[in-house]
């Protein structure tokens, strides 16, 4: 009997294990924040058509990973990862639409940069609603 409930144990720990998403967050987040600044870069130097296609680049991985990891809980997600989640969203969110505030005059004038800037942010939002 203490053997069935000890190979019981270890199947039970290692399921606990494998089901851990940790390191897949880790690799969204990445790639999350390679994005987001390369589209800062890009719309600091005015540059909104490349902005979006430093996004349309990733779009669909990031997409699918966040998919993926935005509903994680409990014993897939250790406490630290959460945090790191919560925090990226917000350094990554803020980084964009200050990026979009900072150069708004620059903008202003050139309204098919302002609208293709708008929809960029609008997209790029859209994604990462939870």
């Amino acid at each position: 009997m203490k053997k069935i409930t000890l190979f019981l144990t270890l199947i039970l720990c290692a399921a606990l294990i494998g089901c851990s998403k940790d390191g897949e967050i880790t690799s969204f987040l990445t790639d999350w924040e390679v994005v987001t600044n390369e589209m800062v870069k890009k719309i600091d130097e005015g540059d909104i058509d490349g902005a979006k296609s430093a996004f349309d680049a990733k779009k669909d991985s990031l997409k699918t990973k966040w998919e993926s990891v935005k509903t994680a809980r409990g014993f897939q997600v250790s406490d630290d990862m959460q945090k790191k989640m919560t925090d990226s969203a917000t350094k990554n969110m803020s980084a964009l639409s200050g990026s979009a505030t900072k150069n708004l005059m620059k903008l202003a004038a050139d309204k098919p940069k302002m609208d293709k800037l708008q929809a960029l942010i609008k997209d790029y939002s859209d994604i990462f609603k939870m």
